[in-house]
């Protein structure tokens, strides 16, 4: 019969390696409300690119990653519509309230659930005659720039 001692100094090692082994190979990544960072930051497809009218019924601030998140409805059907990181909203001064005519240039992409979801690209207020945009010429989100000219 063999017998195995283990050192507990000689094992912290092994299990730190083993914990950083499983999380390299099997990622995990945040979720909120159903879709990843990965999808807001590179998930803007223009081929997937729509143009929808709708009224706004909700605006929300998401409390996993201060995403502020819009329910649009549009002929019965509540779309959510990501503008982006609440600090970016607040500074761009989006003052976006429920009851408003919105007009939403986005790409269109399906949560994990199959909920439908708009990534922003340009956000026309009926009601204040106003054009904000949120992604750059090449779809990247206006926010991430800011934030990397601020180190």
């Amino acid at each position: 019969m063999v017998v195995f001692w283990y050192n507990i100094k000689t094992m912290k090692p092994l299990v730190f390696l083993s914990f950083f082994l499983l999380f390299l190979f099997f990622p995990f990544s945040v979720k909120a409300d159903n879709f990843s960072h990965l999808q807001i930051f590179e998930g803007y497809d223009p081929n997937t690119e729509i143009l929808i009218k709708g009224k706004i019924k909700n605006v929300q601030i998401l409390p996993e990653n201060n995403f502020v998140v819009l329910d649009l409805e549009r002929e019965g059907k509540i779309y959510k519509v990501i503008l982006g990181p609440q600090w970016f909203v607040n500074e761009e001064k989006i003052n976006i309230e429920p009851g408003e005519e919105v007009i939403i240039k986005g790409s269109k992409f399906f949560s994990e659930k199959g909920g439908p979801f708009i990534l922003t690209n340009t956000l026309y207020s009926i009601n204040k005659e106003r054009i904000y945009y949120l992604r750059t010429k090449d779809f990247k989100p206006r926010w991430k720039k800011k934030k990397l000219r601020g180190f």
